[in-house]
Parts: structure tokens; C-alpha cells; sequence
């Protein structure tokens, strides 16, 4: 609950972050906008003004009965065009021209400045909002006022960036309402279905942890070491061995399968194999118990490859038994082992055992299919002669756990950037 509270906290404050973005850039766009259209205007009326006050300026020189006709003339183009218009006021403020309003202070009130030079700005004159220009005639107590009707200049602007506004809040609304009702209840259940997934993940990383030998047996007679690297998160290859009875017991195994399934398969599988240790019980009778326990729990529809072997210390004698699993190598040549059937797939099948002398100084070594069938960046395979050519030039003196590293090593500078395609794992005994 506490994550699902975080996640919608989140997704509100990064909506409320996009709103301001939002809002803060049309307000920007807004003050550009009007900004750049009074400046213009402001210059227009400039130049107009200035015209204008020359012309005031050459009839009240030259005497003329009407020197501010021009003034006259604007208010009756505001008739027609109802824009804006000019008034002329004296230094005292009372309109001057035109006639209609002469004689009396100009009503201009609640000003604010646009321009720096305080040029231009919005005020209420006789009660109505307007953009008004101020231009003072040079060498005579007269200001030309400008008065914009504020409706008819800003009424497009103003509707173009309403509509733009409105469109835009309608796209937020839409948004927090996806959100609240649709994104987060998604993103609830994505992040529900990885943190189960990832749990599964976890559970069935410590089965196969569990799974396996952590402590290899040290003894006058053996050396060994194991290594396993799943190719995914959780793989499906499992081996366990130990001391016996006073000897040495080892089964390595391939899961037809990866992930939590077969990471159940296989601890259960070795907690079997763990459970039968110390109880006299033959490599036959063992092979047929793990074969009959696969196929009885029909639930992991899962087969799996099986070699279950043991050696006798005081004679160095090796019984085995090889249920569809890969080949194993005594030094560099691979053993003589006869085909039998994979575990799981009949439950009635009879496995039987072979047996080899075993010499001091020889070295065993049991994979997993991951090894012979490793690909490099130009999909060709590892293969059994590379394997062979790999044990032939390891140095017998090395130990178990060296070989164990070499071969990993090997591996890897064989595939190159190219991905582990399968899982491995590797069981290498010295004869001491």
C-alpha cells in the first residue's frame, strides 16, 4: 500500500510539475505576446504623433485660424473606424481638440505603464479600458494623447489565446483523469506483477542455492569442486555430492526447463538425493526412486537428464549410471556409457549400472550440455572435441577448483560478446 501511495504521490507531483511548465509558458507566451504588439503599436503611433505634432507646431507659427484641424480630423475618422483617437491636452491636462471634449481634464485614470519610458500604458478613460499613447510636442505645452479602444485591439489576441488555454486545460483535464482512473491503476499492476514475479524470482534463487553443494568434501582420496552458472536468472541444471558410506557419491542433472518450475524440480530432486545418503541404497534403486518421483509428480511436466555415479576409495573403482545426460571424460577421453532413457519418461523403465577402474592422478570431469553446446558470435558450438582439447592441455597438476575456473574462462573467451545460451554447471574430482 505504502508503494501504491509513493507511485500516485509521484504521478500527481509531476502532473502538478506539468501544469506549472504549462501555465508558467502561456503566461510568458501571453506577456510576449502583448508585450511585442504594444511596443509595434507603440512605434506606429509614435511616428504618426510625431507627424502630426510638426504639423501642430508649422500652423500655430504660421497663424492659422484652425491650427488643430488635423486633431479635428481624427475624431471624425473615429467615427467611422471607432479605433482610436487623438486629444490634445495643454500642460494643465484640459482637452484642447477636439471640440467635444475641449475644455474639460482629460479622464484618464488607473494607469499602468507598458513602456519603460512610461510612453504607453493601459488606463480607464471616460470608464473604459484602453491602450493610450503619450507623446509630448517638442517646444510647445502641448501632449498628444493616443487612445486605443482596448475591445478592438487586443479582441483577437485575446480569443486566439483564451481558445488556446481553454484547449490546453481540457488536455490537462483529460490527463490527471487518464491518470487517477487509467496510467496509475496500470502502472499499480505492472509494478504489482514485477514485485511477484521478482519474489518468485528470489524463491526459486534459493532453492537452487539450496539445491546444490556450497561445501566440497576434502579428503586423502578426492579432490572436487563444482561450479554452476545459470544462463538466466534461475536455470534449470542441478548436481549434489558427498561422502557416501565412506564413499564418494556424485549426480549431476538437466531440467528440461527454467525458471521457478524447474528450480522446484530440482530441490526436490536433491533434497531426495540428500535424503537416500548414508542408507545403503544402490545406484539402480536410486536411479529408478528419482525417475519414478518425476513421474509421479505430473504437475512439472518436466524431464529431466541424470548421471549418478560413485566411486570406492580403496579401489578407485567408479559405478555409474547415465540417464540421457551428456558424456562424461575420465582425463581427456570420454567414458564408456550406454544410451538410456531420460528421467520422466517411463515410469517402469529398469536402469542399469557400468564400471570403470579409476587410477590415481585422474581427473573426472561431469558437465551439463551448456558446456558442448556454448555458441559463439558466429553460432558454431563449443563441441566435444574442444572440450577434449581443452582437458588435454589442462595441467594435471592443477586443482580441482583451477579447473573448474579454466574451463568457465575458456567458455567465456569462446562465446565473445555473444550471450550464455544455456545453463552450465561443471563437477571436476581429482584422484588424489
Amino acid at each position: 500500500m505504502k508503494a501504491n501511495l509513493t507511485i500516485r504521490q509521484g504521478i500527481l507531483l509531476l502532473l502538478f510539475l506539468f501544469g506549472l511548465i504549462i501555465g508558467g509558458t502561456l503566461y510568458v507566451s501571453v506577456r510576449y505576446v502583448r508585450n511585442a504588439f504594444v511596443i509595434d503599436e507603440y512605434h506606429d503611433a509614435l511616428d504618426d504623433m510625431t507627424i502630426l505634432g510638426r504639423q501642430i507646431e508649422t500652423n500655430l507659427k504660421s497663424g492659422s485660424d484652425d491650427p488643430f484641424r488635423f486633431v479635428e480630423t481624427t475624431a471624425k475618422v473615429q467615427e467611422v473606424q471607432e479605433n482610436f483617437s487623438y486629444l490634445l491636452r495643454d500642460s494643465s491636462g484640459v482637452v484642447v481638440a477636439p471640440r467635444f471634449a475641449a475644455g474639460k481634464p482629460l479622464p484618464i485614470s488607473d494607469i499602468r505603464y507598458l513602456t519603460s519610458d512610461k510612453g504607453a500604458g493601459m488606463a480607464k478613460v471616460w470608464g473604459y479600458e484602453c491602450f493610450v499613447v503619450f507623446y509630448q510636442i517638442p517646444h510647445l505645452p502641448y501632449e498628444l494623447v493616443a487612445v486605443y479602444d482596448n475591445q478592438y485591439m487586443f479582441e483577437e489576441v485575446y480569443s486566439t489565446l483564451r481558445l488556446f488555454v481553454i484547449l490546453m486545460c481540457a488536455v490537462y483535464l483529460v490527463l490527471v483523469l487518464l491518470s487517477w482512473f487509467w496510467i496509475i491503476p496500470s502502472l499499480e499492476k505492472t509494478i504489482a506483477r514485477k514485485n511477484h514475479v521478482e519474489n518468485e524470482l528470489n524463491a526459486a534463487r534459493q532453492l537452487q542455492q539450496k539445491a546444490v553443494t556450497t561445501e566440497f568434501p576434502v579428503n586423502d582420496f578426492f579432490d572436487s569442486h563444482a561450479v554452476l552458472q545459470p544462463a538466466r536468472e534461475v536455470g534449470g541444471d542441478v548436481y549434489r555430492f558427498g561422502m557416501d558410506n565412506g564413499k564418494f557419491l556424485y549426480v549431476i542433472g538437466d531440467v528440461s526447463d527454467k525458471g521457478t518450475s524447474a528450480a522446484l524440480l530440482m530441490f526436490t530432486l536433491s533434497c531426495y538425493i540428500h535424503s537416500r545418503t548414508n542408507s545403503d541404497v544402490s545406484i539402480c534403486d536410486l536411479m529408478k526412486e528419482l525417475n519414478r518421483l518425476i513421474c509421479d509428480n505430473a504437475e512439472f511436466e518436466m524431464l529431466c537428464t541424470l548421471f549418478v555415479g560413485v566411486i570406492d576409495p580403496k579401489t578407485l573403482e567408479m559405478e555409474y549410471c547415465n540417464a540421457g545426460h551428456t558424456r562424461t571424460m575420465i582425463n581427456s577421453e570420454f567414458l564408456d556409457q550406454d544410451p538410456q532413457l531420460l528421467a520422466g519418461l517411463d515410469r517402469e523403465y529398469a536402469y542399469h549400472t557400468q564400471k570403470v577402474q579409476l587410477h590415481h592422478g585422474d581427473r573426472v570431469l561431469l558437465y551439463t550440455d551448456g558446456v558442448t553446446e556454448a555458441r559463439a558470435e558466429d553460432h558454431s558450438f563449443f563441441g566435444e572435441k574442444r572440450l577434449q582439447e581443452w582437458m588435454a592441455g589442462m595441467d594435471p597438476a592443477a586443482s580441482s577448483e583451477e579447473g573448474c575456473r579454466s574451463l568457465m574462462d575458456t567458455l567465456s573467451a569462446f562465446r565473445g560478446d555473444a550471450e550464455q545460451n544455456d545453463d552450465i554447471a561443471i563437477i571436476y574430482v581429482k584422484i588424489l
